[in-house]
């Protein structure tokens, strides 16, 4: 009994040092996020809106002033100005939206070496570059492999390919910009960050509803999409890398292959689309993006993502925001 006793009156010793701790010596108790009105989720979406629209109108003030001389190069310029480069007012608006509004959202878009994301190196846009380059050219490659497109060579020189690599860098950008960073970041601010996930998929997903030859398959590829790039956003903390295979999963389908991007056609690309029919690999009027060889694709991404995290625990959703 009285061994007990004694270890009774030792644990209330522990417990009651634990209560009074002498003044000036308390731990820090790190703050809570204020949640604030600006970042409910209806409200987050009318500013994604809003700074889509505004930056649309900018983009194609830039273009008008800028860039209307360069159009009568080729029809394939023309076309690469009007369909990419027009997003660069998306890119400067979200930037400035976040610079005098959403500073902690502003700054996981800059190099991790510069206080940014973790994971915004040029290792791992690199990285996304091929990730992007293998997705989209496997469905390519299914798609022919099954007969279902016939492709020929066309010409291209090489300096509009890299002009056309830069056009289509700058679009997709903006798409990550306004979505995976600003939409996920205010989002994640508020509600857990699979609530954040799920939301900005599917707006991006519907982004895209009225694009010529959108189907169900379609928009459920694109939210996948979506979702498999939120998850990389959480993960490795890296809008960089997310850039980087949208990037190239819309240059490989559009501006190497021809094929549709979205639904829209490219004018010039390095090999011609001569023949097509539907088919599990291949859907005539929204390309490889609405077949289920494009779901395996953007599931393997997830998988590798998390596969990642699970190796890297100390770095899986570093976000700071």
């Amino acid at each position: 009994m009285k061994g007990n006793h004694m270890e009774i009156l030792n644990d209330d010793n522990k417990n009651m040092s634990k209560r009074f701790v002498p003044a000036g010596q308390e731990a820090a108790v790190p703050a809570k996020p204020k949640k604030r009105r600006r970042h409910i989720m209806l409200v987050v979406a009318v500013v994604a809106l809003v700074l889509m629209i505004l930056g649309e109108i900018l983009g194609s003030l830039i273009l008008h002033v800028c860039l209307l001389p360069v159009k009568s190069v080729s029809d394939g310029t023309a076309f690469l100005i009007d369909t990419y480069l027009g997003f660069i007012g998306i890119d400067l608006v979200v930037v400035l939206y976040c610079l005098l509004a959403e500073k902690p959202i502003l700054h996981s878009f800059g190099s991790a070496g510069h206080g940014g994301g973790a994971g915004n190196t040029l290792r791992l846009f690199g990285l996304g570059l091929l990730a992007g380059f293998a997705m989209n050219g496997l469905c390519v490659l299914a798609a022919w492999l099954h007969g279902d497109i016939a492709l020929s060579p066309g010409e291209m020189h090489p300096g509009y390919l890299l002009f056309a690599l830069a056009a289509v860098c700058i679009q997709s950008t903006a798409e990550e910009l306004l979505t995976r960073g600003y939409m996920m970041g205010a989002l994640r601010q508020r509600y857990n960050v699979w609530v954040a996930i799920v939301f900005n998929s599917l707006f991006f997903a519907s982004l895209h509803l009225f694009n010529p030859g959108v189907n169900a398959l379609a928009i459920a590829d694109i939210a996948l999409f979506g979702f498999a790039l939120s998850l990389v956003m959480y993960y490795m903390d890296s809008i960089w890398f997310c850039a980087a295979v949208h990037t190239a999963w819309n240059f490989t389908q559009n501006l190497i292959f021809g094929l549709p991007n979205s639904g829209i056609v490219s004018e010039a690309s390095l090999f011609h689309l001569d023949a097509a029919h539907d088919s599990i690999f291949y859907n005539v009027g929204f390309g490889v993006e609405s077949t289920i060889m494009a779901v395996v694709t953007e599931c393997l991404l997830a998988l590798c993502v998390v596969l990642w995290a699970k190796k890297h625990p100390k770095n899986a959703g570093a976000q700071r925001i």
